[in-house]
């Protein structure tokens, strides 16, 4: 049987090929794609080339289906499960492995190509603990923002949010809105929200759980922030956009002793920003990248969408078919969106 296969040549390139239904793995599976949402990573992919990827990339990985086929040796799935696909397999050996940071894993394998009717999910995946099944109840197009929520968790982990703390999110997107959530959820006492896009923000108030949003387009954002903290500045600082001058000002938002997310990457043709590192010596802050996470953080975040502690259904603002693709990426790229997912 012919499929429908979405296939990236060079970026800003893209093909819908039909291949044959894929060969069932020995001791993987084989899974009838539902849905699948837009990553950062493939939007990146899609316009400019992506540093961890060789072309032609396997684009799409936050995928939700019904297994089709069950290779053979394998027990733990059968037939008309539902479930969701965890990408990245650690290879479990590597000193980053060992010591619990297998986010970290250098030799990580990352399964993609889930803009398709169906993908084949090798055995070492299935073996690891990278297909998990779908809570009852937790819908297809919901599941696929697991793996985003699944990245917060690994970021707000290593800023030890704490009760009582203010957190600022820089950046209305879905991410900084998991990120509004989960900081409730753990205790932070207010969520200030900023963006430069005034109709994006306000159109996330409630779905970030911000207390306070500022249109950093308008204000200084900056001084704001220090007005609405007595001057001290906020105790966690979330950057979540993709901009060296935002990581830049974020340093001048953070409370003594605070700490710093870069979870948003700049682009690769200029990764550097200029550092106050006498700021960082007077006033004891620290700061920290955010990427990826571990199996237990993925499988925390399903979790924690399936009791519904966050919620994401409200994020999904656009669906396409897989024909549509590239108008897909344009409504990311445009920031016209939240989450963008392709259904099938």
């Amino acid at each position: 049987m012919k499929i429908k296969k979405a296939v990236l040549r060079s970026p800003g390139v893209l093909e819908i090929e039909h291949p044959e239904v894929p060969a069932c793995p020995e001791g993987g599976i084989v899974v009838k794609v539902q849905a699948c949402a837009i990553c950062g990573t493939d939007v990146e992919s899609f316009f400019h080339g992506q540093r961890m990827a060789q072309l032609p990339p396997q684009l799409g990985h936050e995928l939700s289906g019904i297994v089709n086929s069950v290779g053979e040796g394998v027990g733990l799935f059968r037939e008309g499960d539902r479930v969701v696909l965890n990408q990245s397999v650690p290879c479990g050996q590597c000193p980053d492995c060992q010591r619990d940071r297998e986010n970290l894993c250098d030799r990580t394998l990352r399964i993609g190509g889930g803009f398709a009717d169906y993908i084949a999910i090798p055995a070492v995946a299935v073996q690891k603990g990278n297909i998990l099944p779908l809570p009852a109840g937790l819908s297809f197009r919901a599941a696929t923002l697991t793996e985003a929520l699944a990245a917060v968790v690994n970021g707000q982990d290593l800023l030890d949010i704490r009760l009582g703390d203010t957190v600022l999110v820089i950046g209305a997107g879905a991410v900084g809105c998991l990120h509004g959530q989960l900081a409730k959820a753990q205790g932070a006492s207010r969520v200030i929200l900023a963006d430069i896009n005034p109709a994006r923000l306000k159109n996330t108030e409630v779905l970030s759980g911000a207390d306070l949003l500022i249109d950093s387009s308008s204000e200084n954002l900056s001084a704001r922030v220090k007005e609405e903290t007595n001057g001290l500045g906020a105790e966690k600082v979330i950057v979540a956009c993709s901009s060296g001058a935002v990581q830049e000002e974020a340093l001048q938002m953070v409370a003594k002793r605070g700490r710093v997310s870069y979870f948003g990457y700049t682009f690769k043709e200029w990764p550097w920003i200029k550092f106050d590192s006498n700021a960082c010596h007077y006033r004891e802050f620290f700061v920290t990248g955010a990427f990826a996470y571990s199996r237990r953080q993925f499988q925390l975040a399903l979790d924690l969408i399936a009791r519904g502690i966050v919620r994401v259904d409200p994020l999904i603002t656009h669906v396409f078919p897989l024909e549509s693709l590239v108008e897909a990426f344009q409504t990311m790229k445009q920031g016209t969106g939240l989450k963008v997912l392709v259904e099938f």
